[in-house]
This record gives structure tokens, C-alpha cells and sequence, in this order.
């Protein structure tokens, strides 16, 4: 199977929430009970039950009111963090040849606070009741049978868009050059799920793109621990140690 990928055109986008609804029908997720916070927004967050979300955002430019809306989900990186956070659970995140990244059950022996903390996007959410940790799977489960995801079959406007990604990339590309202005590729070519926003970033609520490797920035934060840098500090020693013995032979010699 070629790599597959999800375009978001944002300019479509309605905020009819059709896949919203449609991603926790086909993953049989539970409802969730809010309250009435003076938005249309529902639910006010991601969660173990809620995969898909459709932000609205209230901006004005050039004194006129724009409503904003942005379908907020997992954005399957190429070169996942989370997948680095779990590297010592092997088969708690997988990268699926699809280009879907994907969360089992064995996420349930991971740290979730690391699984979170190392993704740039705030995405993965834990369960209380099952202890697993989930997020958006691209659904998998159809499109390793042939079939679009289903929030993209649900999408009524064009927004949502499923293919190879090469296909993909070159729609959105295309999509940028008839917006003009801002309009750029969110969060980047590198991602399986992107988008093509309008406006800028910061209209959409979205933080600017990092400019550091998220995998990096792991890596440093686990040297940095407690016992990372225990580590660091052991090999540092081992490494002097084996310079004064080097050192010392020469002058034997």
C-alpha cells in the first residue's frame, strides 16, 4: 500500500462538524456531557472519546468579523515523537506502511505523561477507565479495505480529502496558489494529515511551526532526567578513564 495521506482545504470547511459525528459513530465513541460555554465549539477539548474536533475561532480583520473553523486531529508525522516517547513498550505506537500512526493496547505500559508531553500538537489523551491512551488512527480499520476514512466519506463541502499523498500534496499545493495571500500548507508537507489555511497560523489558534525536531527535543529531555543525566555522567567518566589509560600507555611506550 502507497503512503496515504488526509488534506484538510480550510476554506471549505462549514463547521457542520458532519466528521465529528462521523468519527465517533464509526469508532463507537461515547457522547460526552458539556455545558453551554457561549460557543458553538463542542466539546471544549480532545479526549479519549473525542478524536476529531472542529475548533471555531472569532477573528476580525479589517473591521469585519470572521468565523474560523478548523478540524483539529492527530496529525500522523512522518518522524512521530510519540513513537520515540514509547520505544521501550515495542508495538505501543506503530507507523502502519499506510502512513497512519497508530496507538495499541499495549499504550496502557506507557507513561502517558511522556506519550502527551512529547507530542508538538497536544493530541494523545489518556482513559481513566481502560488506562489506554488513544487519538485519531486515520481509520485504519477502512483504509486497509479500500474505503476513505469516514469522517472524510461524511465531509459534504470537499474539505476533507483522502489519497496518496503525492496526490494529496499536489492538490493542496495547487489549493495554495488559487488562495494567494497566506494561505500556506499547515503543519507541513512532512505530516500524513494537513491542512491548507486561508489565514495565518496564529487565526486558527495554532502555535508557529517548530523550528527543532521534536524528536530532539525528547531526546534531551530524557538525557536530561534525573537518570539520563546519571548516564550522561557515567559515560563522560568511562570516557575519560579510557583517555588516561590511553594516555598513560603512551608513556610506558
Amino acid at each position: 500500500m502507497v503512503e496515504m495521506a488526509i488534506f484538510i482545504d480550510v476554506s471549505k470547511c462549514t463547521g457542520c462538524r458532519s466528521c465529528q459525528v462521523a468519527c465517533k459513530n464509526w469508532n463507537q465513541l461515547k457522547a460526552e456531557k458539556t455545558t453551554n460555554r457561549g460557543t458553538h465549539e463542542n466539546p471544549p477539548d480532545l479526549s479519549a472519546n473525542t478524536w476529531n474536533r472542529v475548533r471555531f475561532n472569532e477573528v476580525v480583520n479589517d473591521g469585519k468579523l470572521q468565523w474560523l473553523f478548523l478540524n483539529d486531529r492527530c496529525r500522523h508525522c512522518e518522524e512521530a515523537p510519540c513513537m520515540f516517547a514509547a520505544e521501550d513498550v515495542p508495538g505501543a505506537i506503530i507507523k502502519d506502511k499506510s502512513g497512519a500512526v497508530i496507538f495499541t493496547e499495549k499504550t496502557k505500559q506507557l507513561k502517558y505523561e511522556d506519550v502527551r508531553g512529547s507530542c508538538p500538537f497536544d493530541i494523545p489523551r489518556y482513559d481513566e477507565k481502560t488506562g489506554q491512551i488513544y487519538k485519531c488512527t486515520m481509520c485504519i480499520d477502512r483504509i486497509t479495505n479500500g474505503l476513505k476514512p469516514a469522517c472524510v466519506t461524511a465531509c459534504p463541502t470537499g474539505t476533507l480529502n483522502f489519497g496518496p499523498k503525492a496526490e494529496m500534496l499536489k492538490l493542496a499545493n495547487k489549493r495554495v496558489e488559487q488562495l494567494g495571500g497566506d494561505a500556506a500548507i499547515y503543519p507541513g508537507e512532512e505530516y500524513n494529515t494537513f491542512w491548507v489555511l486561508p489565514e495565518t497560523e496564529e487565526n486558527y489558534g495554532l502555535e508557529a511551526k517548530a523550528t527543532v525536531s521534536t524528536s530532539r527535543k525528547f531526546a534531551w529531555n530524557k538525557i536530561l532526567s534525573p537518570w539520563g543525566t546519571l548516564g550522561l555522567a557515567a559515560g563522560f567518566i568511562g570516557c575519560l578513564s579510557k583517555a588516561d589509560t590511553v594516555t598513560d600507555q603512551e608513556q610506558t611506550r
